[in-house]
C-alpha cells in the first residue's frame, strides 16, 4: 500500500510519531546535559553557602575575641551565644562538606579530594578556636578566672599599713595593668624586680621604725607578695599561650588555619564554576542542533500533509459552495475513487444532497418549535419587567401606607389589564384584629371606603384565615359588579391573594377582571404578594417610628427648660469656685515655706553623712550626692538606673526587706547603723558604716542610704531628729 493511500488518521499518526521521536531523542540528550548542569549548579550553590557560613563563623569569631569572651555567661562556664553560634556554623559546614565528598556526582567529577582537603582545614580551624576559647576561659576577666583570683591577692597587698608598702603595692598593680594593656614582656621583669624589692624591704624593716612589722606580719606580707607574683606569672603564661599579638600563640594558629581554608574554598568554587560553564555551552550547542533538525522535520511533514490532505479538502469545499449557490452539476465533479477518508467523504456528500429536501422539512418543524419558545421567552420577559416595575414602585412610595396601597393596586390592575382591585391591610392595634380596606380601584368608594372584614368573613376573610390564594371563574351575579358609563356586569374571574410575612398574614389583595387570568399572570400576582408583605410591615414600622420621634421632640423641649434652670445653678457654683481660688492662694504660700524648710534640711543632711544614695522600689539608683562623683570617681551614667551593689559589696535589697519587720525602723523611720564594704570606680575597697531611711514623695516610696567611711563617726541622734522634724 502506498503512503498516499493511507487513512488520514494513520498519516497524522505517522507524522506525529516521527516528530515525537525526534523531539524525544533531542529531549533525552538535552535533559541529560541539563541534569548535569543542575547537579553542577547545586554543588556550586552548596559551596557558595559553605563560603557564606565560613564567613559568618569568622565574623562570630571576631565578635567573640573583641568583646564576647568578656561577657558574664562565658566567664561563668566557658560557653556563650557566640561560641554556640560559631560551632553551629562550623559543624554545618563540616556536615555539608562530608555529604558532598561522599556523593556519587562529586566522585564522578574528581572533586572528592578537594572537598576532603577543605574538610580537614575546617576541622583544624574549629580545633584552634576551641583551644583559644579554653585559654580565654582560663584567663578570665574581672572577677572570674585567673584575673578574678588576682583581685583577691591585690586586696591582701593593699591592706598593708605603711606608706612605703602601699607605694610598692601600687607599683606592682601598675606593672600588672601595663602588661594587661600593652602585652609587653618588659613589664613582667619590672613587676618581678618590684616584688623582689618589696620582699627585701619587708625583710630589712625594723620594728622600731615600723612598729607593725612583727615577724608574723612580715611572713604574712612576704607570702602574699610571692603568691601575687606567682599568680601573675600564671596569667603571663596564659597570655603567651593565647598570643601577645595576632602573630603569636593561639592567635597565630587560628589565623593560619583560617587563611589556609579560604583559598581552598575559593579555588573549588572557581573550578566548579568553570566546569559548569563548559557544560552549559555544550548543552546550548546540542539544543540548537536539535531545534534545527526538528524544524526541518516539521517542514517535511507539513508539505506531505498539505499534498495528501489539505488540497483534496479545499477542492471539496469549493464543490460544496457551488452546491449551496444552486449549481445542479456541482456534485458530478466529486471523485469517488479515493481509498482514504476524503474519498469516503465525497461519496457521503452525494448521499447528503439526496437527503437535503428531507432535511428542509425537518427545519420547518424546528422553526415552529422556536416560535413556541419565543412566546415563552416573551411571557418570561413580561414577568421580569413587571417584578422590576413594582420593585421600583415599592421604593418610591415607601413612607405613607395609604399612598403606597393606592399606587400598588392601581398599577396591578393596569399591568394585568384587569378592571377592579381592592387592597386590605391588617389593623392589629384593636382588641380583635381586622382587615381594613386601605385602597381600591374602580370600586364604589362610598360603599366600600370604610369596609372592615373580620377573620373568616367572606372570601377575603377566608383567605386571611386559611392563608391560601382563591381563584374563581364562576362568580355569582350578586357578589360584585364592574360598572362603566354604559352599565355594569359581573367579572369573569376573581383572584384573592394573601400578603404574608414570616410571622403572619398582613394584608389581602383582591383583583377582578372581565377576562380569565392566565397562568403566568397568576404567578406574577403571587410573587408580588410575597414581596408586598415585607414592604407593608416595613412601612408600618416607619410610621410607628415617626410617632416616637414626635414624642421625643416634646421631651426635648421639656429638657431645654430644665437646662435654663441648671445654667442658673452653674452661676452660683462659679461664685463658690472664686472663693476656693482665694483659699488656694493662701495654701500655696504655706507650701512654698515648707519647701524652703526641706531644702535647708537637705543641706544639713549632706554635712552629717559623706555619701547619700536614693533607691526606688525597683532597687535602682535614682539620685546621689556629689561625694560619689568627687571621691568615689563615679559619674551619673554609672549610677542612675544601676543597682546599688555597684557601690556596696552587699545586698541592700535583702537588708531593706528585713527592715520592714523591724519595730525600731517602723517607729523611728531610721535603721540601726550597719557595716559594709564600698568600692570606688577603680575597684578600691573601703570599710563603711551606713543607715537606711524611708521617704515618701508624691505617692512614691524611696529609701535613702547614708554612709561614711569607717573612720568617720557621726551621731545617729542628729539624723533621727532631722527626719522626725521633716
Amino acid at each position: 500500500m502506498k503512503i498516499r493511500d493511507l487513512a488520514i488518521r494513520k498519516k497524522f499518526i505517522l507524522s506525529f510519531s516521527i516528530l515525537l521521536f525526534m523531539m524525544l531523542a533531542g529531549g533525552l540528550v538535552v535533559g541529560y546535559l541539563w541534569n548535569q548542569v543542575d547537579d553542577y549548579q547545586q554543588i556550586k550553590s552548596d559551596v557558595a553557602e559553605t563560603m557564606m557560613r565560613f564567613d559568618n563563623a569568622q565574623k562570630i569569631e571576631q565578635d567573640f575575641l573583641i568583646f564576647g569572651w568578656k561577657e558574664i555567661d562565658f566567664l561563668e562556664d566557658g560557653k556563650s551565644n557566640f561560641t554556640q553560634q560559631f560551632f553551629t556554623e562550623v559543624e554545618t559546614v563540616e556536615i555539608s562538606l562530608e555529604q558532598k565528598s561522599n556523593s556519587d556526582f562529586v566522585k564522578s567529577k574528581g572533586l572528592e579530594d578537594e572537598f576532603r582537603s577543605i574538610l580537614i582545614s575546617v576541622n583544624r580551624y574549629k580545633s584552634a578556636f576551641d583551644d583559644l576559647r579554653k585559654l580565654l576561659y582560663t584567663r578570665g576577666f574581672k572577677d572570674h578566672g585567673l584575673e578574678g583570683e588576682m583581685r583577691s591577692y591585690v586586696h591582701d597587698l593593699q591592706n598593708c599599713e605603711s606608706a612605703e608598702e602601699k607605694v610598692f603595692a601600687f607599683s606592682l598593680r601598675r606593672h600588672e595593668k601595663d602588661f594587661a594593656l600593652r602585652k609587653d614582656m618588659s613589664y613582667t621583669s619590672k613587676l618581678h624586680d618590684t616584688a623582689d624589692q618589696f620582699i627585701e624591704f619587708v625583710k630589712e624593716a625594723s620594728i622600731e621604725e615600723f612598729p607593725h612589722m612583727t615577724d608574723r606580719y612580715k611572713s604574712k606580707t612576704i607570702d602574699a607578695i610571692r603568691t601575687y607574683k606567682n599568680h601573675f606569672d600564671k596569667i603571663v603564661q596564659t597570655e603567651i599561650a593565647i598570643g601577645l599579638n595576632e602573630k603569636a600563640g593561639q592567635f597565630l594558629q587560628l589565623n593560619r588555619n583560617k587563611k589556609e581554608t579560604e583559598p581552598k574554598i575559593s579555588l573549588l568554587y572557581q573550578k566548579i564554576n568553570k566546569q559548569n560553564s563548559s557544560l552549559r555551552q555544550t548543552a546550548s550547542l546540542v539544543i540548537g542542533f536539535t531545534l534545527i533538525v526538528l524544524l526541518l522535520t516539521v517542514f517535511a511533514l507539513v508539505y506531505y500533509l498539505r499534498k495528501t490532505v489539505s488540497k483534496p479538502i479545499i477542492k471539496l469545499d469549493n464543490i460544496v459552495k457551488k452546491v449551496l449557490s444552486g449549481d445542479g452539476t456541482a456534485g458530478k465533479e466529486l471523485n469517488h475513487d479515493g481509498k482514504d477518508e476524503i474519498g469516503s467523504l465525497n461519496r457521503n456528500f452525494s448521499l447528503m444532497l439526496d437527503n437535503l429536501r428531507e432535511n428542509l422539512k425537518l427545519i420547518k418543524d424546528k422553526n415552529e418549535s422556536l416560535e413556541l419558545k419565543a412566546k415563552q421567552d416573551e411571557i418570561r420577559s413580561w414577568n421580569i419587567e413587571g417584578l422590576s416595575h413594582f420593585s421600583d414602585l415599592m421604593k418610591i412610595n415607601s413612607n405613607n401606607l395609604s399612598e403606597f396601597a393606592n399606587s400598588i393596586v392601581s398599577e396591578i390592575v393596569k399591568y394585568l389589564k384587569a378592571n377592579q382591585g381592592a387592597f386590605f391591610i391588617l389593623n392589629d392595634e384593636m382588641q380583635e384584629p381586622i382587615m381594613e380596606l386601605k385602597a381600591c380601584y374602580a370600586f364604589n368608594k362610598k360603599k366600600y371606603v370604610h369596609k372592615k372584614i373580620e377573620k373568616g368573613e367572606g372570601l377575603v376573610g377566608q383567605t386571611w384565615l386559611e392563608g391560601e390564594t382563591i381563584y374563581m371563574t364562576e362568580i355569582p351575579s350578586s357578589y360584585i359588579k364592574i360598572t362603566s358609563g354604559l352599565g355594569d356586569a359581573p367579572p369573569r374571574s376573581i383572584m384573592i391573594v394573601p400578603l404574608k410575612t414570616e410571622k403572619q398574614i398582613i394584608g389581602v389583595l383582591e383583583i377582578a377582571s372581565f377576562h380569565k387570568f392566565e397562568k403566568h399572570e397568576q404567578e406574577l400576582l403571587n410573587e408580588l404578594a410575597n414581596r408586598l408583605g415585607s414592604v407593608i410591615e416595613s412601612i408600618k414600622m416607619q410610621e410607628k417610628t415617626q410617632k416616637l420621634l414626635e414624642q421625643s421632640q416634646e421631651m426635648t423641649e421639656q429638657m431645654q427648660a430644665q437646662e435654663e434652670e441648671m445654667r442658673q445653678n452653674m452661676e452660683e457654683l462659679q461664685a463658690t469656685q472664686e472663693e476656693m481660688n482665694r483659699n488656694q492662694h493662701s495654701l500655696n504660700e504655706a507650701i512654698n515655706f515648707k519647701d524652703l524648710q526641706i531644702n535647708m534640711m537637705s543641706n544639713l543632711l549632706g554635712k552629717v553623712y559623706e555619701g547619700i544614695i536614693f533607691i526606688n522600689t525597683d532597687y535602682q539608683i535614682v539620685a546621689s550626692n556629689n561625694y560619689l562623683l568627687d571621691d568615689l570617681h563615679y559619674n551619673e551614667f554609672d549610677l542612675v538606673g544601676n543597682h546599688p551593689e555597684l557601690v556596696f559589696k552587699t545586698s541592700l535589697k535583702k537588708r531593706i526587706e528585713a527592715l520592714q519587720n523591724d519595730p525600731n525602723f517602723i517607729l523611728t523611720g531610721v535603721s540601726e547603723r550597719q557595716e559594709a564594704k564600698i568600692m570606688d570606680k577603680f575597684s578600691n575597697i573601703f570599710d563603711s558604716r551606713f543607715v537606711i531611711t524611708k521617704i515618701e514623695h508624691k505617692g512614691e516610696i524611696f529609701h535613702a542610704v547614708l554612709f561614711n567611711k569607717k573612720d568617720a563617726e557621726y551621731g545617729k541622734t542628729v539624723l533621727k531628729h532631722l527626719f522626725n522634724s521633716k
